[in-house]
């Protein structure tokens, strides 16, 4: 009788235990139908990262929830070096680490075998042209790779990490899996594959044997749910742990209100206005001058809400190295941008054509910018196209302005400023990237600061030439940083992620993350 009471007793105890002190489960929900591939030297998608960041490693990594690339860390490599040449640089992998599934060591093989397959033209990876500065890629030993690249290339440690350009995948899982590979991922990280279950979810189960501990976490799931609402009501119902959300404020008041943890991260997206100087009357830079003087960031942020987005100052956003807060942009000042009309010999303003995305994250603040600038007489007419569209047409050089939201790792006046300022990267060239401006072309430019620091092996001095970059180029009125509009995301409180997330688009976890 004593015991089929005891019994019953702990049947009651073990129904009551809470969910967190059972098997550590965390439930993740991302906006996407479906994920196109996992595997990492092709994968870009918010439902396909962070499912990746879970599975693989790469030779270097940020700190936890930080993209910094003055604080890289060990990951795969616990050593690296620049020869004296500043072309070869030397990296020493950790010995232990293990594939998944039983397929042995990682080698500097494996390290050969994905950087060269990033490299192969016939592959086709979009990480290709990031790593074309690689030469050659050499095994030395079984814990030793040496990378050789065609000039001085200060960046290839911060191109090591976990973004698309350095992960590492197995030789012997891509060469046995193929096309499987794309959802059968093999990597080394603390998370290994489980199941998946297309236009469903995918889940990962604790890799018991990595190289960093036994993760806190049995296991991790992600649900693919694009409607906004039906993620905000899965969080709300306790389905899911953690969601990304639209990066709107009224989003962002009504969970805090309903007591989720919602975190706004940047670097992201940040919105610049390039004024074409090769398009009258924006060759005048009284013109230009007063277009910016018309333009109130503040009031922009304050439309599209004060958590979401804070006004840029720099023609290189702050978080990336290089940035700097000393320049003294164009304040809000109609009188004065009315004066600077007049100069210009256009005291009655004029009229401006410029095609525009529909999208809601392009649209509403160029919409605002237009009233902003009718209070100066300047008359702008907004022909609304579809994204893919507006984005053919202002590779045609047909737009007067161009107003552009990027994001470009590593966080360095590297490929920023290339991009967006270089004369190589003209629109209409052959070489074209997305130099709206034709700056270096109309105007001298700032080419000898872009080349020389893109080949500076010294910090100090590269960070000394992307300052000098950006002076000349608010100088020069080449364009108008308006604002960076932050990524946002929402979880539950007993979801403890083991770090502060600082950066990312979506939640990091990792072998210390746990649901409490």
């Amino acid at each position: 009788m004593k015991i089929k009471t005891l019994l019953t007793v702990l049947t009651i105890c073990l129904t009551l235990t809470p969910l967190s002190v059972q098997a550590q489960t965390a439930h993740m929900a991302v906006s996407v139908a479906e994920v196109g591939t996992l595997d990492p030297h092709f994968a870009n998608k918010i439902g396909e990262v962070p499912i990746i960041r879970m599975v693989y490693q790469s030779l270097l990594r940020h700190p936890a929830g930080e993209i910094d690339v003055a604080k890289l860390e060990p990951s795969l490599a616990t050593q690296w070096a620049v020869a004296d040449d500043k072309l070869t640089w030397t990296f020493h992998l950790r010995k232990g680490v293990k594939w998944h599934e039983e397929y042995g060591a990682l080698t500097a093989e494996d390290v050969k075998f994905s950087l060269d397959r990033i490299r192969d033209e016939k592959v086709g990876s979009p990480a290709r042209k990031a790593i074309s500065a690689i030469e050659s890629v050499t095994v030395v030993d079984p814990y030793t790779v040496q990378i050789k690249t065609t000039d001085p290339y200060p960046v290839l440690p911060a191109m090591m990490v976990e973004e698309r350009f350095g992960y590492i995948i197995c030789k012997k899982a891509a060469e046995k899996l193929g096309e499987d590979l794309k959802y059968h991922p093999i990597g080394t990280g603390p998370f290994m594959y489980d199941s998946y279950k297309p236009r469903e979810s995918f889940t990962l189960k604790a890799n018991t044997d990595y190289w960093g501990g036994k993760p806190s976490l049995d296991k991790v799931m992600v649900s693919f749910m694009p409607d906004d609402s039906t993620r905000e009501l899965a969080l709300r119902n306790g389905e899911v742990h953690a969601i990304n959300i639209p990066a709107k404020q009224e989003w962002i008041d009504r969970l805090r209100k309903a007591g989720f943890v919602v975190n706004l991260t940047s670097p992201a997206n940040t919105f610049v206005l390039h004024f074409n100087l090769t398009k009258k009357p924006l060759d005048n830079k009284k013109v230009r001058m007063a277009l910016c003087h018309a333009i109130s960031r503040d009031l922009l942020v304050q439309f599209l809400g004060k958590d979401v987005a804070k006004p840029e100052v720099s023609p290189l956003p702050e978080g990336y190295l290089g940035h700097t807060k000393d320049l003294a942009m164009y304040p809000y000042d109609v009188e004065k941008a009315k004066q600077l009309l007049a100069e210009a010999g256009f005291k009655d303003g004029f009229k401006l054509t410029m095609n525009i995305s529909n999208s809601n994250i392009y649209l509403p603040p160029m919409q605002i910018i237009q009233e902003m600038w009718k209070k100066v007489g300047v008359e702008l007419e907004l022909k609304v196209v579809d994204h893919p569209t507006y984005h053919k047409l202002i590779r045609q050089d047909v737009n007067p302005v161009v107003i552009y939201g990027a994001y470009r790792y590593p966080l360095t006046g590297t490929r920023y400023f290339t991009q967006f300022y270089h004369s190589d990267s003209i629109v209409g060239k052959e070489t074209a990237v997305i130099n709206f401006s034709h700056y270096g072309e109309a105007l001298p430019g700032v080419d000898q600061y872009i080349d020389g620091a893109r080949f500076e092996l010294d910090q100090a001095k590269q960070v000394a030439m992307w300052e000098a970059a950006q002076k000349q180029i608010k100088s020069d009125c080449v364009s108008m940083p308006l604002f960076t509009r932050k990524y946002a995301m929402a979880k539950s409180k007993i979801f403890d992620q083991g770090f502060e997330q600082k950066s990312y688009s979506f939640y990091q976890v990792t072998e210390k993350s746990m649901i409490r």
